[in-house]
């Protein structure tokens, strides 16, 4: 009688692109022989937004149109592995609640819920075609107004202002920030920070630091706001604008995580698993949050990279699928498993200001500004082909 092999069940949490590039490489290591895996993806929305192609899409309607990939062709055809459309409420140590109602059994799983910036950046709205209507409303009310705000100068905001500047440079846009630096992100070059205000400035945005700008109506919910508005600076300068988008902030959700407790300890305190101040879930340097080995977390809700990128998601998530693999072998012969940890990764930072222009900072290659290198690595195209790939879209 045939021996059967019993089905080993790995769920991903988030189909972005951490979530995504654990998928393909446990993908690539069914091909080459573990067959007994079945894949489970539970993803809130109905497509995969590309968030680095947000604010092209905002002044770009053509372009717009890509920046939504549908999960379609993310698994080969008749294979066992699935999708499900629904948010994750309650992850226990062996099963996940859905906000259904549905349980979902794992043996292993890969919490990937990423993060929340505010529109047109990311949005809350599980419909892309609810999404979509946001940005094109913007896009509209972009193009009727004379002068924009920008609160916020982080990656998102450079970015941001850049692209209205790019798309529309009769108009003025003003980027207003609270610090005195731009893009002020451990790890990198001041080089990087005073490049990116000379930069801002080169393309004709006017760049205020050092001012909290509170605007009547404009929130992290309502982020983008078409209004007349005036704001005075401490200095006394008036700044008037027909549209503003707040680019501040970055929420964690990790909610899900107060039920996690190991089996044997129904006492157990969840709250020790995350960061009380940022909510992201505190890992090992093999990816597993502290205490379950089963349970993994990469991206922007685990605390391993200390600026969460797509870049960094890319080099960092796989571990994890690498790690599953090892616990399925290791557990087959009886033997402990060796696993390992992503290592070092590149402190990358490709911010786009246009399709043309942009700043970049790489190791090797330093920091640039506006030129050949910073088009071909991003601001041609915002990297959507590759997410487009990594979806098996065309």
């Amino acid at each position: 009688m045939a021996q059967t092999t019993e089905l080993v069940k790995v769920v991903v949490v988030g189909g972005s692109f951490a979530g995504v590039a654990v998928i393909q490489t446990l993908l690539s290591s069914i091909k080459s022989g573990h067959k007994n895996i079945q894949i489970i993806l539970i993803e809130k929305r109905d497509a995969r937004h590309h968030p680095i192609g947000a604010f092209r899409a905002l002044v770009d309607a053509e372009y717009a149109k890509r920046v939504w990939i549908p999960y379609t062709n993310l698994f080969p055809k008749d294979s066992h592995h699935k999708i499900i459309q629904d948010t994750v409420t309650q992850v226990y140590h062996d099963h996940v609640v859905l906000a259904s109602g549905q349980s979902v059994p794992f043996n292993y799983i890969a919490l990937c819920t990423g993060s929340s910036n505010p529109a047109p950046a990311k949005f809350t709205a599980d419909s892309s075609k609810e999404s979509i209507a946001i940005t094109d409303k913007a896009r509209e009310d972009l193009k009727k107004a004379k002068s924009a705000v920008v609160v916020g100068g982080g990656a998102c905001g450079v970015e941001l202002a850049g692209e209205i500047k790019s798309a529309f440079p009769d108009k003025k846009v003003t980027l207003i920030h609270s610090s005195q630096t731009l893009v002020d992100y451990p790890g990198y070059s001041p080089v990087l920070k005073s490049g990116a205000l000379t930069h801002l400035r080169d393309l004709g945005v006017d760049v205020v630091l050092g001012f909290r700008a509170e605007i009547e109506g404009l929130t992290f919910q309502n982020s983008i706001q078409s209004a007349p508005r005036t704001i005075v600076t401490p200095s006394g300068t008036t700044i008037e604008s027909d549209i503003q988008f707040l680019s501040v902030g970055i929420s964690v959700d990790t909610s899900y995580i107060s039920t996690l407790k190991p089996a044997t300890n129904p006492t157990f305190d969840s709250s020790t698993l995350i960061h009380a101040d940022n909510h992201q879930i505190k890992v090992q340097k093999t990816l597993q949050v502290i205490g379950f080995d089963n349970i993994f977390a990469a991206g922007d809700c685990a605390d391993y990279s200390k600026v969460p990128t797509a870049a960094a998601s890319g080099v960092i998530a796989p571990t994890i699928a690498k790690n599953i693999i090892a616990l399925v072998e290791a557990k087959k012969k009886n033997k402990t498993a060796k696993l390992s940890n992503p290592g070092w990764y590149p402190s990358v930072m490709l911010l786009a200001t246009g399709p043309e222009t942009g700043v970049i900072a790489m190791p090797l290659i330093g920091t640039r500004f506006s030129n050949s290198i910073s088009k071909a690595l991003k601001s041609k195209d915002l990297m959507v082909g590759m997410t487009n790939a990594s979806m098996n879209w065309k």
